[in-house]
């Protein structure tokens, strides 16, 4: 099967999608980039909506697009649990090929990282695995950005590096809140602070756990 594009939204207990422009602009660069039929915001603001409308409970929710080649799109949802505790991240055996295309796009074909999701399921202390590539450069997490705070100043590692543009990322990074640079584990060790960030917890303190 042809993979499927992803996007994976917080729904707001009042029923609003805070970073739904954003979703729905990757999505439509990603359609362009891979060649998927792109439906349109107009259809799929409604489809968001009305899933939202038929949600059984209250609080937030998670709301999950599926996008096909041919334009077809499913919408799955589901209430958003609470993290508790403190968060760990730590750094996955697994090395990322920097040039492969598909890390900058959101899709189900996500073989680098299927080993990253059961082990995660098993330890829910850790909320992220990260990843270097080949050069050593740290990329992202398994589902997450990630930002180092170096003298003072966040930075993230640039897509080239082999990282996907998060929607948050991108909301932080015009906000100026963070910089690019390619980030190494000498800065992961000597980082003043840790944080990750997607659309469904936003941008959040972790800390670093050797394995």
């Amino acid at each position: 099967m042809s993979p499927e594009l992803i996007e994976t939204m917080r729904v707001q207990a009042d029923g609003s999608i805070p970073l739904l422009s954003r979703h729905l602009a990757r999505l439509q660069a990603s359609c362009t980039a891979l060649g998927f039929v792109w439906p349109g915001v107009p259809d799929l603001e409604r489809d968001a909506y009305e899933a939202i409308s038929m949600l059984g409970t209250t609080g937030v929710h998670r709301l999950r697009l599926l996008l096909d080649r041919s334009g077809k799109r499913t919408i799955q949802a589901a209430p958003l649990p609470p993290l508790l505790g403190a968060q760990h991240v730590m750094l996955s055996d697994t090395v990322l090929d920097a040039d492969e295309p598909l890390l900058r796009f959101k899709t189900t074909y996500r073989p680098w990282y299927a080993q990253a999701a059961s082990w995660l399921e098993r330890h829910p202390d850790v909320f992220d695995l990260l990843y270097l590539n080949a050069r050593g450069e740290l990329c992202e997490g398994s589902r997450s950005n990630v930002y180092l705070l170096l003298r003072g100043v966040w930075y993230t590692p640039p897509v080239s590096v082999g990282c996907l543009p998060g929607v948050q990322r991108a909301e932080l990074i015009e906000r100026e809140q963070v910089h690019e640079r390619t980030l190494t584990m000498e800065d992961l060790h000597s980082a003043d602070g840790i944080r990750i960030s997607n659309a469904l917890r936003g941008w959040l303190d972790v800390s670093w756990r050797a394995g």
